[in-house]
């Protein structure tokens, strides 16, 4: 059985009349009787009642034409797919982000990637920075989005800068030092931290290189997975956390975000992906994101 048997079914199935059927594909109305006959004999039932008053569906034809529009459906859908995706307009692109990126240009690309490729497959997840460098690896991930104070990645990964943010650090809503407008990293030096875990060395090595060059180490005394888990952890006074100000979003969680100000470094929000990704949609994504970042760097000016 081919597609175009299924046409010809369903073309009579639909006009009950294989004249008009025939007209309606433009081939002849004999070679379309053969090839209605045909198809009843490989199937093995009937698929219609011929008589004085012209023609009706049996039940395994009422059946057979529910499914022949289910699969010429499918099978138009597969040609504008490939098609699509042959321009680079279709298939699948996975995303992931941190939980620290709270960054409305990344939320506002992705929002446009979806209206500008409705065909795509646009998968989206949370990883920690060294979940998405294996994600990559895998090729289960096609780009990442991290925060991070300097990114240094091994010869596998390309990576890009996007954006650079403040530096902040959250306090509990009735902490003392939340009732100063402006504040130094040398004034937490007496604090208690909450820290990402061991697992996200990279960056932990970074926030404590923070403190030290303020001249302390950090006393560190409880970490937590992801963003969230550190501003919950805050929020019920454990602590106080380092954060790029683009968290700002949640300080109705109990919390007070202060920018820190210079020689505190800036948080880098970065893009990661892997050098011999060949799919066109990771630059089409990666377009629309920085034109995002450029027009929100305007907006802020």
């Amino acid at each position: 059985m081919e597609l175009r048997h299924l046409r010809y079914f369903v073309a009579v199935a639909e006009e009950l009349n294989v004249r008009r059927a025939a007209e309606r594909l433009h081939v002849s109305q004999p070679p379309l009787s053969r090839q209605i006959h045909d198809l009843e004999d490989e199937i093995g039932a009937k698929l219609f009642i011929r008589g004085k008053r012209g023609m009706q569906l049996t039940d395994a034809g009422s059946f057979l034409l529910l499914e022949a529009r289910q699969i010429l459906g499918q099978g138009e859908r597969a040609i504008r797919l490939t098609n699509a995706a042959s321009r680079g307009e279709a298939g699948r692109l996975s995303i992931a982000y941190s939980a620290a990126v709270f960054d409305p240009a990344f939320t506002q690309a992705i929002r446009l990637f979806r209206q500008r490729f409705p065909l795509v497959e646009l998968a989206m997840g949370e990883l920690s920075f060294s979940g998405q460098l294996q994600a990559l690896l895998n090729k289960s991930l096609d780009v990442g989005y991290v925060v991070f104070g300097s990114l240094q990645t091994e010869k596998d990964f390309a990576s890009e800068c996007m954006r650079e943010v403040p530096t902040c650090i959250v306090l509990p809503r009735d902490h003392p030092l939340a009732k100063r407008k402006h504040l130094k990293l040398q004034d937490l030096a007496n604090e208690p931290f909450v820290f990402p875990r061991q697992s996200m060395s990279s960056f932990r090595a970074w926030l404590i290189g923070l403190c030290r060059s303020a001249g302390f180490t950090p006393k560190i005394v409880q970490e937590a997975d992801n963003a969230m888990g550190i501003l919950g952890l805050v929020a019920a006074g454990v602590g106080v956390a380092f954060s790029p100000e683009t968290g700002r979003i949640f300080q109705s969680m109990g919390v007070e975000f202060r920018t820190l100000p210079p020689p505190v470094p800036k948080f880098q929000l970065h893009t990661i992906w892997l050098r011999d990704n060949t799919s066109p949609l990771l630059p089409a994504f990666l377009k629309i994101l920085r034109d995002c970042v450029r027009e929100g760097n305007k907006r802020v000016k």
